[in-house]
């Protein structure tokens, strides 16, 4: 027996999209966004209690250089600092500033905005699916769901350069199978059945 096209329709694309946005968090860009947005939000409530150094100021300083106001230089920075943190401090400063560097070159504040939306768009995808599979005929829902939401979202993210697959994560065979397999317990007894073009069931 033929599996029901709303199956394959959600193994084949619907599920693999949703389980290989999830692993959008995990690329290096995001997590270094993340990481400076954290930077930024700290060094913001020591300002706010009174607490400030230039090497916080260093650190916190976004990753445009389209700032009005000077940034901290390396010797301002390594002269607030007690001298038996000096070479801790030099190295912590060095591998920031590469990692700014690579962040930048990179497109990453931009990639990483892309990816969060993405994830975003496809969670909310994900959250759909319940009501459009409750339906005797989740094939119209299915459809919309990939043609409107799900590819356009991906086709941008992949021009973009953030979304690193094409199109799919490789690891994701085991994830997909346990959630189709969940989907399907609950609703497929209610998809009505499609008939072969001779009057044969297939489903």
């Amino acid at each position: 027996m033929s599996a029901h096209p709303v199956r394959r329709s959600l193994e084949r694309d619907v599920l693999p999209y949703i389980a290989t946005a999830r692993q959008l968090r995990r690329q290096w860009f995001y997590r270094v966004h993340v990481i400076f947005g954290y930077t930024t939000d700290f060094v913001a409530a020591l300002t706010a209690v009174g607490v400030t150094a230039p090497l916080l100021a260093l650190l916190s300083s976004p990753a445009s250089t389209s700032d009005a106001a000077p940034a901290p230089t390396l010797p301002m920075v390594l002269g607030s600092v007690p001298q038996w943190l000096y070479f801790p401090t030099l190295f912590i400063l060095i591998a920031w500033i590469v990692l700014r560097v690579a962040f930048n070159r990179e497109e990453g504040q931009k990639r990483a905005v892309l990816a969060k939306s993405c994830a975003q768009m496809l969670r909310e995808a994900e959250a759909s699916l319940p009501a459009t599979l409750s339906q005797p005929n989740p094939m119209p829902g299915i459809t919309e769901l990939l043609e409107k939401k799900i590819r356009p979202t991906v086709d941008r993210n992949i021009q973009e350069n953030a979304w690193p697959w094409l199109p799919f994560a490789d690891n994701i065979d085991a994830e997909v199978s346990q959630q189709l397999a969940a989907l399907c317990s609950r609703y497929e007894a209610e998809w009505a059945p499609v008939e072969a073009p001779a009057g044969r069931n297939i489903a």
